[in-house]
């Protein structure tokens, strides 16, 4: 069972479900330099690893499970006091809007997503059939490498955050 509201259901699938995802900003340090990990979707744009709550799961269960699903990576150190959300709307299209029309899902979603800040303690990625690639980017190229603007601002956020709390010397 996913965590989903649809409003009216009765005109499924033309009506609007309201989902919630959990994900994480994820990042390693090498060679002293802050490395963040992106992630190609099927669909061409680049983000974070996050995926939708399910049954009674907690955020951080969510966060656990999508990113060692998404990206295999077991072992995380999450950030105390980083979380952030972001929210936007938008039609389904392509295989989406195939398996939702056939499940009786609403086709247009508003989406609500909190990202964690989390360090890969184990930095093997193994992604799932949901993307294409993966990069680990310094900020500067991760920045310029997310395809939508709220990831960007997100992405700035915890930043600012890792170099304000000196990470690096921990």
């Amino acid at each position: 069972m996913i965590n989903r509201k649809q409003f009216p259901q009765f005109l499924a699938p033309y009506c609007i479900a309201f989902e919630k995802s959990v994900g994480a900003i994820v990042f390693r340090i090498t060679h002293g330099r802050i490395e963040f990990l992106l992630m190609k979707y099927r669909n061409g744009h680049w983000e974070f690893p996050r995926g939708k709550v399910e049954d009674d799961e907690t955020e951080c269960e969510t966060m656990r499970r999508e990113i060692e699903e998404e990206t295999g990576i077991s072992q995380l150190r999450v950030i105390d006091g980083f979380r952030k959300t972001m929210k936007f709307s938008y039609k389904a299209h392509g295989q989406e809007l195939i398996d939702r029309k056939k499940d009786n899902n609403c086709i247009y979603i508003h989406k609500k997503v909190v990202f964690y800040l989390a360090e890969a303690m184990d930095e093997d990625v193994v992604i799932s059939h949901e993307h294409q690639k993966f990069q680990w980017l310094l900020f500067k190229e991760g920045y310029k490498k997310l395809t939508f603007k709220n990831a960007q601002t997100i992405l700035t956020s915890a930043h600012k955050n890792l170099e304000k709390s000196r990470i690096l010397n921990k």
